[in-house]
C-alpha cells in the first residue's frame, strides 16, 4: 500500500512539473533570463532560431552559413556570431551587399534548425522577415 502511494506522489510531482512548464509567460517566447540582443549594425543581420542551445549547434550553424556568397567569414567566427543561451545569431555581411534570404534561411535548416525571423537594417530602419515570405 505504501508503495502505491509513492507512486502517487511521484506522479503528482511529475505532472506539476510539466503543467508549470506548459504555462505560457507573459514574455512571449523569450527565454527565462535572457536579455536583449546587442543593437543591430548596417552590416548584419540578426536570426532568431529555434532550438538553438550549445555550443555544438552553434558550430553547426556557423558552418553552413559561412559559406554563403554574402557572408564576410574573415570577420571573427567566420561571420557568424552565435548567442545559444538567447536563441540568436548576428551573421556579418560584406560591404555593399544584401543578405538573400531564402538562402539563409535555407543554410540554418540545411545545419538542422529552424529560423524564426530575421532582421537588418536598411536605410537606418529595421526590416524584419520571416522564413518562406516573398518581398
Amino acid at each position: 500500500m505504501k508503495h502505491y502511494r509513492n507512486l502517487l506522489i511521484g506522479m503528482l510531482a511529475c505532472a506539476a512539473t510539466l503543467f508549470a512548464g506548459a504555462v505560457p509567460s507573459s514574455q512571449g517566447d523569450a527565454k527565462p533570463g535572457a536579455k536583449e540582443p546587442p543593437a543591430l549594425k548596417p552590416d548584419e543581420v540578426r536570426l532568431q532560431v529555434k532550438g538553438l542551445v550549445c555550443a555544438f549547434c552553434a558550430q553547426g550553424i556557423r558552418k553552413k552559413v559561412s559559406k554563403l556568397d554574402f557572408v564576410d567569414a574573415k570577420k571573427p567566427q567566420k561571420g557568424v556570431t552565435v548567442d545559444e543561451k538567447n536563441g540568436y545569431m548576428m551573421v556579418a555581411l560584406k560591404a555593399g551587399q544584401a543578405p538573400v534570404w531564402k538562402d539563409l534561411f535555407a543554410a540554418v535548416e540545411k545545419a538542422g534548425y529552424d529560423a524564426t525571423g530575421g532582421e537588418v537594417l536598411v536605410d537606418g530602419e529595421r526590416v524584419v522577415r520571416k522564413p518562406g515570405e516573398k518581398k
